[in-house]
């Protein structure tokens, strides 16, 4: 399913998922031992004992997160020295939220009380509640460990970003982020007990670090298909429909007609509408391409075609006002510059980054970011390494591979692109 995950981030989140599953279990054992249905009075006598057992645990997950930024960027080869020194206390003060990690877990009174005042017996109220806390405690521990490693990772100006990646199993919201690159100042989108993962990489070495949504999505059984992501929405996909289009239609709701119109967006019928009124399954294909949902081939990142296509990775070619001229332009006049990076697609950026990288590595002098902004402002030229050389050329020769593994079906654009580079594909 990833394509390289580096050794050191396996090793981590095992230690971290041993962590948050142990604290856990222990807070579970110790409510049920000690919360009763006197509930202000029991948990008076067990808060204290509680929250030194959530202290320990965040105390451990902290530890590890200090050493996993520098463990990943050495063995993947990347420089990324640090500014300062991550001081763990800070994280520990309060909750991940900003808030005192007894107000908290003071909730477990309050849901066991709403659990009574919803019509459950006092075992039942007393169930609900150790089930929160154990909801509670796995997110705590995992925020925990995040805070530390988004610090760690903001701290060191060459690594411009993270990429995310699953720890499965996973829900079809996280499924569709994986692989996605963030810029360091980006918070980590979860959901609780979302335990997905941060790669620390800046943005043009970030290709070998990444999770096909549509490996994963192959790797499962059918049954397990169904339940992360639906029946019918399932099936469309296996049928050919974009992913990402598919869960965010599920998630968000169809368009309105205006956006249908502008962005190609499905706007009438759901996948669960097309299978309930297609009869055959030729003409739920046909159904799907009409409403938007198949869109071209299924690849990483997305492959809407329509009047965006191309024109910048994010629809807008980015925040810079010569990123915007340039996708402005290219689209009043219907004819993009090949090389222009600011109106490439997710494909076409990766391949360009990582061959502009190898040649700049090339001379002898580690490549700064590509696309490089103000964030970035502190990052010098230096030396590489016979390590980093490697490194590069081998994320480069990866991209390389990609292009000639599936050559009958990379787009036209891209086979321009790497002609245009020189690369024979």
């Amino acid at each position: 399913m990833s394509l390289a995950t580096p050794a050191a981030a396996e090793t981590y989140y095992r230690t971290q998922q041993q962590i948050a599953a142990t604290t856990a279990s222990a807070a579970n054992r110790l409510l049920r031992r000690r919360f009763t249905g006197d509930f202000d009075s029991s948990w008076s006598r067990l808060r204290p004992d509680l929250l030194s057992l959530i202290a320990t645990g965040r105390a451990a997950a902290a530890a590890s997160a200090v050493s996993y930024i520098p463990a990943v960027l050495d063995e993947t080869g990347q420089r990324g020295d640090p500014v300062g020194v991550i001081d763990t206390a800070g994280f520990l003060a309060t909750a991940p939220d900003g808030r005192d990690v007894g107000t908290l877990f003071d909730q477990t009174t309050i849901r066991a009380k709403q659990a009574v005042a919803r019509g459950l017996t006092v075992a039942q109220a007393l169930t609900a509640a150790q089930s929160w806390v154990t909801g509670t405690t796995l997110t705590v521990m995992a925020d925990t460990g995040r805070g530390v490693v988004a610090a760690d990772i903001a701290q060191r100006p060459a690594i411009t970003g993270y990429v995310r990646m699953l720890n499965p199993p996973s829900c079809d919201r996280c499924v569709i982020l994986a692989g996605k690159w963030f810029r360091w100042n980006q918070g980590f989108q979860r959901h609780p007990r979302c335990d997905c993962r941060h790669i620390p990489a800046s943005e043009d070495t970030a290709g070998d670090y990444r999770t096909d949504p549509y490996e994963y999505f192959h790797s499962l059984s059918t049954e397990e298909q169904y339940r992360i992501f639906g029946k019918s929405n399932a099936r469309a996909i296996t049928e050919g429909a974009d992913i990402y289009r598919v869960v965010n239609i599920n998630t968000r709701g169809l368009a309105t007609a205006k956006s249908a119109r502008k962005f190609g967006t499905p706007h009438r019928m759901t996948p669960d509408d097309i299978f309930r009124v297609a009869g055959t399954r030729t003409n739920a294909i046909k159904l799907l391409e009409r409403e938007g949902y198949i869109t071209g081939p299924q690849v990483r990142g997305g492959n809407i075609l329509g009047q965006r296509e191309g024109f910048g990775q994010f629809g807008k070619g980015g925040k810079a006002r010569a990123a915007s001229d340039a996708v402005v332009a290219a689209r009043q006049s219907g004819v993009r510059d090949p090389l222009n990076r600011y109106t490439m697609t997710a494909a076409e950026r990766r391949l360009y980054d990582a061959k502009v990288r190898y040649d700049v590595a090339k001379t002898g002098v580690f490549p700064r970011s590509i696309g490089a902004n103000s964030a970035d402002k502190y990052v010098r030229p230096e030396q590489i390494t016979d390590r980093q050389l490697q490194s590069i050329r081998e994320q480069y020769e990866a991209e390389v591979n990609k292009l000639r593994a599936n050559r009958d079906r990379t787009p036209e654009s891209i086979r321009t692109l790497a002609r245009l580079l020189d690369i024979h594909i």
